[in-house]
């Protein structure tokens, strides 16, 4: 295979930051855009200037015999399903975050991905965001000596977004269905952090937490969790509301800040979706001496590292980051969030065969 011919199955807010990383890569081609309202799918292609064959159903993208892989940007309450259909139809498939609402459509995920001649991932764009990365680089060279707590703070503001960025009118619709969203924005948002925390950290033994309800199911703030990791180390979340707060972004009125700390100093990374901070965005702090790295820093940039990793994955046979059995376990810790905080105790992530974990 010389070049990935890539379906869009799913045209909707997100697809304005997934897609343009495939338009731009040279050995990439997207051959078809896939989206129940035809409408939306044709106007995405006029937008992104291209020709694909338009479908309103997954089912004609799997008979497409001109498509070898799937971008899912569908609503969580569908990947398992779709994921495993595509995986059946031995296509590549990379999937939007969550990649589950249960840990046992999980297990079915990747027992789908197990048996595939395909290759499967879920989409993780900060594991892509080149700040992100400057601060595993300079981590893994052992820039802080031993890491011992990983801090990832994320406020969401005011409900206002950048006007070279709409939101679909129904993006959050079936966000806010409890049947078929396990968790609000700690869930849905917080993988993207647990995710961070878990490549930067390693694996999670225990968690404890207390989540705020409010009446807006997707709101669940302030909230915080401690992660005790199977490294001895800590991770420490934090999740706060400021609906009359604006935040500087182009994208989602999210702003999240990263720290992590080592034995002989820390590093920071300022930024990610929004921009509230006007510092270098990744900072090495040193007692009194600190070094500034710059690197790419608009958000997008990890949506287009993440697109190039899993072409360039697919045409030289290399697995992608987030594959099955970590994405199984990010949304095992995504689960006990919430499963800590309604039992008022701390939860293994190694639990006994007796107990049935959360979900």
């Amino acid at each position: 295979m010389d070049k990935v011919r890539l379906a869009i199955v799913g045209c909707g807010t997100i697809s304005q930051l997934n897609a343009p990383g495939y338009l731009r890569h040279q050995r990439c081609e997207v051959v078809a855009l896939c989206d129940p309202v035809c409408e939306r799918a044709e106007r995405r292609a006029r937008q992104w200037g291209i020709t694909p064959r338009i479908y309103t159903a997954l089912e004609d993208v799997l008979d497409d015999p001109g498509v070898d892989a799937v971008e899912l940007l569908t609503p969580t309450q569908l990947h398992a399903e779709q994921s495993i259909a595509v995986l059946d139809a031995g296509k590549h498939v990379s999937c939007q975050k969550p990649m589950a609402t249960t840990l046992a459509d999980a297990d079915r995920v990747a027992a789908a991905a197990e048996r595939a001649g395909a290759q499967y991932r879920v989409t993780e764009n900060f594991l892509s965001y080149p700040p992100l990365i400057k601060a595993k680089e300079l981590m893994d060279a052992g820039a802080i000596g031993e890491p011992s707590i990983v801090r990832i703070r994320t406020i969401w503001g005011s409900p206002t977004t950048h006007p070279g960025f709409p939101i679909e009118a129904d993006a959050f619709a079936w966000r806010r269905d409890a049947r078929a969203n396990p968790g609000g924005l700690l869930y849905d948002d917080g993988w993207h952090k647990y995710a961070t925390a878990m490549w930067l950290m390693g694996d999670v033994a225990k968690i404890t937490s207390m989540v705020t309800t409010t009446d807006d199911f997707m709101v669940d703030a302030p909230s915080a969790a401690i992660w005790r990791f199977k490294n001895g180390g800590l991770g420490v979340f934090e999740y706060s509301h400021a609906p009359d707060m604006k935040i500087r972004s182009n994208y989602y009125p999210n702003d999240e800040f990263f720290e992590i700390q080592g034995s002989a100093g820390s590093i920071w990374v300022t930024r990610c979706t929004g921009e509230m901070l006007d510092m270098p965005p990744v900072l090495l702090v040193k007692g009194s001496e600190t070094t500034a790295f710059q690197a790419p820093m608009d958000w997008i940039e990890g949506f287009n590292g993440a697109a190039t990793e899993f072409v360039d994955g697919i045409l030289e046979g290399r697995q992608s980051k987030m594959d099955a059995d970590f994405s199984k376990k990010v949304l095992r810790a995504a689960l006990a969030i919430y499963e800590s905080s309604e039992l008022e105790r701390p939860i293994s992530l190694d639990p006994p065969p007796d107990r049935q974990p959360y979900r």
